[in-house]
């Protein structure tokens, strides 16, 4: 199974709603040597979670076979929510959190969630990596011409 490593950075952090940016870039191997693939994206109105979910969700899109993957982001939620089983928890309740309630950006966790079933997927809490300043320049090449 190919290795694949996916690393998360978001213009937002913290509660509140604001337009927002992603980027990821996603690291493998292929016949000739290493290479990157890097993706960048924006939306109006998001909250950081979110962010941080279309960005794992958009990368593991352009995943074309089965793979290893381990995904670098700096926002424990999403890792934790993947780790403690609360998707598959969600999908057996219909998307219903325990207290009542729809789980908020459900669409986005039910991708994660068929992804999971398709790749294999460790998710790693990382403040600092090496395309952390390359993702950042991504993001202000997008807004300059966005």
């Amino acid at each position: 199974m190919m290795e694949v490593k996916i690393y998360i950075e978001t213009t937002l952090c913290g509660p509140g709603i604001k337009d927002g940016w992603y980027a990821a870039a996603i690291e493998y191997m292929t016949g000739k040597g290493p290479a990157v693939l890097g993706i960048v994206g924006m939306e109006k109105e998001t909250t950081y979670y979110r962010s941080v979910l279309l960005a794992a969700v958009k990368a593991l899109e352009r995943l074309r076979e089965r793979c290893d993957v381990r995904i670098y982001t700096r926002c424990s939620f999403v890792k934790d929510m993947v780790e403690k089983g609360n998707l598959e928890s969600w999908g057996r309740s219909g998307w219903v959190k325990p207290g009542g309630g729809e789980v908020a950006n459900k669409e986005l966790w039910q991708q994660l969630l068929r992804q999971l079933g398709y790749h294999r997927i460790e998710f790693c809490f990382s403040r600092h990596h090496g395309y952390k300043a390359d993702l950042w320049s991504a993001i202000e090449k997008a807004k300059k011409e966005g």
